[in-house]
């Protein structure tokens, strides 16, 4: 995770300098957060989630525990960004990691087309990290997805490729996604037909031009069951941060991508190319999420 500390302006630092850090997050936290213990549970340990901003929307997280001395234990650190942007409320169940401290929560989308797999942010604000139920799950207001991105590229827009047919085809297949993700399996076979009538058209059209001149965006795992994601979003909104530990800077891109809306960094270094609103992100993003409680 110490690969993304560059996306909140922290690149190039060496480990003895983000030790630095962490000791600041450790004695001088912005937010403590205590697990949330599930059911009754009670452990010897006591374990807590400390916070530290380094712009109003982004910073760096640690999790661990207090030990006999009553001093805390690292056992997890990672940097984060804040989402103003509820993506769903339905679908939602807490994974935790093997072998790891964390946990991912897996969100079903109808409008992706697949499962999204996105690490939690929040965990002790809405669990102890050890024990997932349904009782807790209930409690869910929704969850909020952001994401962090080491090196892209600026793509212009895609300009004005109106194609009312494959708009047509477009809007039933999101229709059935929606039926099948409702239950009805009656609809499969007919989004299977309607899934390849949109391939042969798109493979038509990038014999001609540019895959990126036809796909206007993508958000698709880079495997099963992972958080990272290639990604292609429309800049909605942008702004520029610049970060007083060293100086460097940061981008907030606003994106919309396959008909939901999060907030990625990077920093300013690490993009090919000047965004502006209109213009296409492309790269891989470390997608993070905040449960809404």
């Amino acid at each position: 995770m110490n690969e993304y500390m560059s996306a909140v302006g922290l690149a190039g630092l060496s480990l003895n300098d983000l030790e630095d850090i962490y000791r600041i997050v450790e004695k001088d936290p912005d937010l403590v957060q205590e697990a949330k213990y599930i059911d009754g549970h009670n452990y010897q340990d006591r374990m807590f989630e400390l916070t530290k901003y380094i712009t109003p929307g982004t910073g760096i997280r640690e999790r661990g525990f207090l030990d006999r001395d009553g001093e805390f234990v690292r056992q997890e650190v990672f940097p984060f960004v804040n989402s103003q942007e509820k993506t769903t409320e339905e679908g939602i169940t807490l994974e935790g990691l093997k072998n790891v401290p964390g946990c991912m929560a897996r969100t079903e989308i109808p409008d992706l087309g697949c499962v999204l797999y996105t690490y939690v942010q929040n965990l002790y604000e809405v669990s102890d990290g050890r024990e997932f139920t349904d009782q807790s799950e209930a409690l869910y207001d929704g969850i909020a997805i952001s994401g962090l991105s080491q090196t892209a590229m600026i793509l212009l827009p895609m300009g004005d490729v109106n194609d009312s047919e494959l708009s047509r085809i477009e809007g039933r297949r999101k229709k059935l996604k929606q039926e099948l993700f409702n239950g009805n399996d009656d609809a499969y076979e007919q989004l299977t037909l309607t899934e390849m009538q949109i391939y042969t058209k798109i493979d038509k059209r990038a014999r001609k031009d540019s895959i990126y001149g036809v796909v206007q965006s993508t958000l698709m795992p880079r495997g099963i069951e992972d958080d990272m994601f290639y990604c292609i979003g429309v800049i909605e909104d942008m702004s520029e941060s610049e970060i007083a530990l060293t100086g460097q800077k940061i981008y907030h891109l606003l994106l919309s991508c396959c008909g939901i809306r999060f907030e990625v960094t990077i920093n300013k270094e690490a993009l090919l190319g000047e965004p502006q609103i209109g213009r296409r992100f492309k790269g891989m993003v470390w997608m993070q999420s905040k449960i809404l409680i």
